[in-house]
This record gives structure tokens, C-alpha cells and sequence, in this order.
């Protein structure tokens, strides 16, 4: 049974004193980044010239009224990922009434992040790398070849539209059974058209991976872990094809030696899985997004009617027996099962939900981690999480237990530091198997299969 569902934190100078004093086991660096993800920080001028050089926010940030215009402008983009001087990153989020800024200063880092006038951390921000202005020898930016950069982690999506989005019906007509909190796949010709994608083909063509192939070569990616991504598919056979396609030019280019390759795709079958790894790909992530079985049906609803949630977890299972049990993930979005009619109305209910996906999954090999839900869809978008922050440290507290007592952390070559920027997990695990490396090895190559059904 999880704890009292934790109220609400105030946002005020004092927060991380009150969360050293309620999350000890939390080390201060998770406390601080928690505390950032929920709380933000407030607008600075300095961020509209940051913003030039950083890797930058999705969306302009829109000036609020009383403050000054810069060059003439009211909207602009600021810098998206803070990067701290201990090599953990995190989302950039303004909000006007928190207690943490970000001041300019001469420093090994250039800015230092305050709570009230108390100096915290130096820091900087991740940076726009080379590679993203650059173009392809068909003059494409390579920015547009569906390649994005996270820190250590590039995302190639080079098929991005969502099938769930538009599910034929037997009548010629179509039933949207998307996920329920997500729009990242919404079929979009502008974004469909320049990567060559058509719906209900598994075929990525050529010309879409001649280019994202070069930006993935470029010298100065600074990047270790390349995260393959699509559009999801109705037919799991055809997805798994189109993964394989991907993977198998990444090898003939020498891309898989480069880079972590680890496949993001829906539950594929076993033998697409091992083609993949035999052709580089070293780690897969399906994800389940929510774990009760209630909640799954309600909240994605074209993976749990084409696809099945026993089918999903016997995929990560098989993933766990090709790519070895340090190489397999599963993203859940905490408060997707608390977000709408028939969401679970009891937070400590969520919570359990939640810490039984831990109970269930890491002894099996499979490593759940969990980003924030914030609303992007409705006349509520933008809201803040259905999630309190004592809530999320909570729920991360306890999923880190349970690998502390399964001795299984997360494989920081997959998943690191530098990759997570709203997740925990990399935060809680990499100063713990750097300070006992006997009791946490790190992981080795996987060498061959698992037991047939046996946790690995």
C-alpha cells in the first residue's frame, strides 16, 4: 500500500528545505529538478538572447504585459533544456510566481540559478549543436530530416503520423482512437509530406533516410544515444518491418557502432526484434503509458482494442529475452489515469497503480519511467500536472527502491542523466551505481536469449 496521498506543496523560497525535510532519501539534485519541473522559474530578459544559441523552446514564448519588448519583439523562443553543473538536465518552464530565477553571471558555467536570493547551482543551458543548421547534400536542413537532440539523445521519427489517429471502419468511414493525452503523432501533412510518410505503409523512403542518415554522421552531434521513434501502426508485423528497415541502413552505415540504437516502437513481434538487434539495435521501448488495465482501455484505446494489453506486456517480455534485461523500457505518463471521465478519482489509488507497474515489471527486466502529464489538448491545455510534487518524489522514491532491491538500475548507456529532462529515474540511479559500483555493476553486453516465459 503506498503512503497518505501527499497534499500539495507551496512553491515559496523555502520548498527545498521542506522537501529535504519530507524526501531524505531523495538526493538534493533529484529534490532540486523535481522542484524546477513543477515550480519553473521566472522570466528573465537574458533568455530571449539565450534563446539564439540554446537548444530552443518548441513554442515562442509570448512576453507578458509590463515587460519590455526584445528587438522589437513580443514572442520568441527561449532556451528549452537547463543543464546543471553536475550534468543533469531539465525542462525550462517560466512561470511568473516562482520562487527559483536564473541570473547571467561570471562563472565556469555564465548563469547561476538562485531560490530567492539564495545562489543553488551554476549552470547553463544545452546548446543548438552545429549539425542542426546544416543542410543535406540536397540542400535539406538537417533540423528537418526527423532528427531532434535531447542532450546525450537524438530521437530520429522519420514516420511521425499516427495511424490510432484515423482507424478505417468497415463502413469507409474512420474512428479516431488515438491516446488519449498525446497529439505528437496527429497526421499532419506539413510534417507527413517532406519525410515521404503515407499512412498504412510500413516503406520509409530512401531519400528520408539518405538525409537523416547524414545528420546522424555529422562530427558534432555530441550525442551517444540515437532513439528510434514512429507513428504507430495497426498492423504490428508491418510496424516491426518498417524498424528493421531503419535498422539495417544504420548498420550498413556504421551508425549502430556510433550510437546506442534502441527501438521505440509499439509491441512488435519477436522475430522483428531479432533482426533488429542482429543488425545493431542493442535496447527497445515499448510504452505502456498507464498500467491499470482500466485506465489502459480508457486512455489508449487503439493500443488496447488492435493490440491488447497482454500482448504488450508478452512484447517486453520477448524484448527481455532478444536485447537483455538492462535494454528494455516502458514509458508511463503520470496522471494520464487521473485526467477525465473515468480517471481514477483517488490519488492514492494512482499511486499504487503506479508502484505496482514497479512491483511487476523490474524484476522482469523491464524499467518503467515516468514523465509528467500536462494537459496539451481541450479548454484545459496547459494546466499543471495532475500530479502534486510530493506526489511525483513519492512514486519516484518508491520505484527506486524496488530497483535498489532487484539490483536493477537503469542502463545510463540507454537512458542517462543527460537524456531525462522530465524524468527521475537516470537522477536517482547514476550517483547510486557510481558510488557502489560492487553492489550495481554496470550492465554488460547481452550474449544470448533468456529462458523461453522465464523473467530474465
Amino acid at each position: 500500500m503506498a503512503n497518505a496521498a501527499p497534499e500539495a506543496l507551496v512553491a515559496d523560497e523555502g520548498i527545498l528545505d521542506h522537501l529535504a525535510a519530507r524526501f531524505p532519501d531523495s538526493p538534493a539534485h533529484v529534490r532540486l529538478k523535481a522542484a524546477l519541473l513543477f515550480a519553473g522559474v521566472r522570466y528573465d530578459a537574458h533568455f530571449a538572447d539565450a534563446g539564439l544559441w540554446a537548444f530552443p523552446s518548441y513554442m515562442p514564448f509570448q512576453l507578458p504585459t509590463g515587460e519590455p519588448s526584445w528587438r522589437g519583439k513580443r514572442s520568441f523562443h527561449v532556451p528549452y533544456l537547463a543543464r546543471m553543473a553536475d550534468n543533469g538536465q531539465v525542462r525550462l518552464r517560466i512561470k511568473p510566481e516562482s520562487p527559483f530565477s536564473i541570473r547571467p553571471e561570471p562563472n565556469r558555467y555564465g548563469f547561476t540559478l538562485y531560490c530567492g536570493d539564495r545562489p543553488v547551482s551554476e549552470m547553463t543551458y544545452e546548446p543548438r549543436l552545429p549539425w542542426a543548421d546544416q543542410l543535406t547534400g540536397d540542400g535539406t536542413p538537417m533540423r528537418a530530416t526527423g532528427l531532434s537532440q535531447h542532450g546525450d539523445m537524438l530521437v530520429m521519427n522519420v514516420a511521425p503520423g499516427c495511424e490510432f489517429f484515423t482507424v478505417p471502419r468497415t463502413d469507409g468511414t474512420s474512428e479516431n482512437l488515438h491516446c488519449k493525452f498525446c497529439l505528437y503523432g496527429l497526421p499532419d501533412k506539413q510534417r507527413l509530406e517532406p519525410l515521404g510518410q503515407q499512412l498504412f505503409q510500413a516503406h520509409v523512403p530512401k531519400t528520408t533516410l539518405d538525409r537523416v542518415v547524414q545528420a546522424c554522421h555529422h562530427p558534432q552531434t555530441n550525442a551517444s544515444q540515437l532513439y528510434l521513434v514512429s507513428g504507430s501502426m495497426l498492423d504490428m508485423a508491418a510496424e516491426g518491418e518498417r524498424f528493421v528497415q531503419i535498422a539495417q541502413r544504420l548498420h550498413a552505415e556504421g551508425l549502430t557502432d556510433r550510437y546506442y540504437v534502441a527501438c521505440g516502437s509499439g509491441a512488435v513481434p519477436k522475430d522483428k526484434l531479432k533482426e533488429m538487434r542482429d543488425f545493431g539495435v542493442r535496447g527497445a521501448s515499448f510504452n505502456l503509458e498507464v498500467w491499470d488495465p482500466a485506465q489502459f482501455s480508457r486512455v489508449c484505446p487503439g493500443k488496447d482494442r488492435l493490440i491488447g494489453r497482454d500482448r504488450w506486456l508478452r512484447a517486453l517480455e520477448d524484448a527481455v529475452d532478444v536485447f537483455g534485461p538492462d535494454n528494455v523500457l516502458s514509458a508511463f505518463v503520470a496522471g494520464a489515469e487521473m485526467d477525465g471521465e473515468g480517471g481514477f478519482t483517488d490519488v492514492e489509488q494512482a499511486l499504487e497503480s503506479n508502484i505496482a507497474a514497479g512491483e511487476y515489471l523490474i524484476p522482469r527486466g523491464i524499467q518503467p519511467v515516468f514523465s509528467l502529464h500536462w494537459k496539451v489538448t481541450g479548454k484545459n491545455r496547459g494546466d499543471e500536472p495532475f500530479y502534486t510534487l510530493p506526489m511525483f518524489l513519492q512514486l519516484n522514491e518508491a520505484l527506486a527502491k524496488i530497483r535498489r532491491r532487484e539490483g536493477r538500475l537503469i542502463n545510463s548507456a540507454f537512458f542517462s542523466r543527460r537524456s531525462a529532462y522530465m524524468q527521475l529515474e537516470p537522477d536517482y540511479d547514476e550517483p547510486a551505481r557510481a558510488a557502489d559500483p560492487v553492489a550495481f555493476p554496470a550492465p554488460t553486453p547481452w550474449t544470448g536469449e533468456s529462458a523461453e516465459g522465464a523473467p530474465a
